[in-house]
């Protein structure tokens, strides 16, 4: 056992030993990659991100030229969210100063994601924001290499109101047309109505008195007057009926005849006095459009009827070369003109559609002492 040992301490003292040569082979290597990472890697490193980092800046600074004059908003902001520099049009639109330090967050609070994550990742995001009653779509870009940001604003405040319009007016006319099927259905049990309870009832007078005058001719001259009577009420039904379909006196002798017809119809049906100036030389439309005319004056003189509370209307017509100006007034309550618009005024509606239809303009002017409707159809 001793043997060995000594043997052991022998082979260790002796420097021709390979272990030592492995070792010393060993330290000698990791010292070289020690030397290569450190003079050699990390320059190459440093220098490479320096460059890169010196070609972002010079790219930045050559967007930067190309975005102070772009007529969409642009600013830069850091991690945090502080914005660092803007462009005229962002200027001008958020009030950025350099001496008073803002923050993206506090000026658009839709812009509530992580910004740093966001940055770190360059991350490309697109967002919708509403800005003092104007609407942008937002680019970001998020810029890890300078760990910044850019948002670019598109203003898109035209497109979004046409947008809304549109959706409104599909409303609108989705409305108009439920409240005109209504209207028309109305009309129908109306008329039907008319003519079972006035001309029904009438025609049966009639029938009963021709029998009771053929059993016995001698009593037939004094049944001849209920007779005539009978018989001239129930064509004057008809009539109105008629007249309320359409008024034949419109093709035969024009609008301002047949407006004089109605008012003096709704008059006596209303017990609402009523009263039609012609001022200039009376033109005649196509018959489209003098229907078209009958119908807005019939519906605004129904809206005095129902809803005014008036005891008086007045309807002039004005004509002159180039136009036809219609003034439809009452001494009624009145009613909010502003919000008519909101409320389910399909009356209005459907007047205002038809005069635009004719390519013609409207205005009403309300108060409580009365309202008036004017428009104009160009001749």
């Amino acid at each position: 056992m001793k043997r060995d040992i000594d043997y052991y301490f022998s082979f260790l003292k002796n420097l021709d030993n390979p272990i030592y040569y492995a070792i010393i082979f060993i330290i000698l290597f990791y010292a070289l990659l020690l030397v290569i990472y450190k003079y050699i890697f990390l320059p190459l490193k440093k220098k490479h991100f320096l460059e890169k980092k010196g070609l972002a800046e010079e790219n930045l600074k050559i967007l930067e030229i190309f975005t102070e004059y772009d007529p969409n908003p642009i600013i830069r902001i850091d991690a945090e969210g502080n914005i660092l520099n803007s462009n005229k049009s962002a200027t001008r639109l958020f009030g950025i100063s350099g001496d008073i330090q803002k923050n993206i967050k506090g000026i658009l609070p839709e812009i509530n994601f992580d910004l740093k994550d966001e940055i770190s990742k360059s991350a490309i995001l697109q967002i919708d924001v509403t800005y003092r009653e104007r609407h942008f779509a937002v680019n970001f870009y998020g810029l890890k290499s300078l760990n910044l940001a850019q948002i670019y604003f598109l203003d898109i405040t035209e497109r979004t109101n046409r947008e809304t319009k549109t959706k409104e007016s599909e409303k609108k006319f989705r409305s108009l047309s439920f409240y005109l099927q209504d209207y028309l259905e109305e009309e129908k049990q109306r008329i039907g109505l008319e003519l079972h309870d006035v001309i029904g009832q009438n025609l049966f007078l009639l029938k009963l008195e021709i029998e009771e005058a053929a059993k016995n001719c001698d009593n037939f001259k004094d049944r001849s007057t209920r007779l005539s009577d009978s018989l001239n009420s129930t064509i004057q039904e008809l009539r109105n009926i008629m007249f309320d379909l359409k008024p034949k006196n419109l093709d035969d002798f024009g609008l301002d005849f047949a407006i004089k017809q109605l008012s003096e119809h709704i008059s006596k049906s209303s017990k609402i006095d009523g009263s039609v100036e012609i001022i200039g030389k009376p033109k005649r439309f196509n018959n489209d459009s003098e229907l078209y005319l009958f119908r807005i004056i019939q519906e605004s003189l129904s809206n005095v009827i129902k809803h005014s509370k008036a005891t008086e209307y007045n309807i002039q017509l004005l004509y002159s070369d180039e136009n036809l100006q219609v003034f439809i007034s009452d001494n009624g309550i009145g009613f909010d003109v502003d919000n008519s618009q909101n409320d389910k005024n399909y009356g209005l509606l459907n007047i205002s559609e038809r005069i635009n239809a004719l390519n013609g303009i409207m205005k009403i002017e309300s108060s409580e002492e009365g309202t008036l409707l004017l428009f104009e159809i160009p001749i």
